[in-house]
């Protein structure tokens, strides 16, 4: 709690040269920190998810960025644009759980992204395309 408290850099430090373990302990602390229910009010919100979406992109173990996609799936609010940009680098396991992440922030200038995976030749990452298309035309 105390490196959270410290700022994006310090959580960024620990996600840079820590092991598995702390950074996956770093990752479910921030949980708490940016749920709502806990009533942490961080300055420094917004800043912490554009560190998690470059970290999606770092040399972590699968984990640690499932640990990330699944931070910025419960917490992001309109916009993942480093994850959007990048989205056609990320690995092919997380693809489909970046699609989702993505399609919860309701931001439609993301449908081009959805469009283009909507008849992925992989099951599940076209089914997420299509659900994300169907509750954005619901909108």
């Amino acid at each position: 709690m105390e490196i959270v408290n410290r700022g994006v850099d310090a959580i960024s430090e620990i996600l840079k040269s820590a092991d598995i373990d702390e950074k996956r302990s770093i990752l479910f602390c921030l949980d708490k920190y940016l749920d709502p229910y806990y009533g942490y009010n961080l300055p420094y919100f917004d800043e912490i998810l554009v560190l998690l979406e470059k970290h999606l992109f770092e040399n972590h173990d699968k984990e640690v960025k499932e640990d990330i996609l699944q931070l910025l799936t419960d917490y992001s609010k309109d916009t993942l644009d480093y994850l959007a940009e990048r989205i056609e680098s990320i690995e092919f396991e997380l693809l489909a759980d970046a699609i989702y992440a993505l399609g919860l922030t309701f931001n439609l200038k993301y449908v081009p992204i959805f469009i283009r995976y909507e008849n992925d030749e992989h099951l599940n990452v076209r089914n997420v395309a299509k659900e994300v298309l169907l509750e954005l035309s619901n909108l």
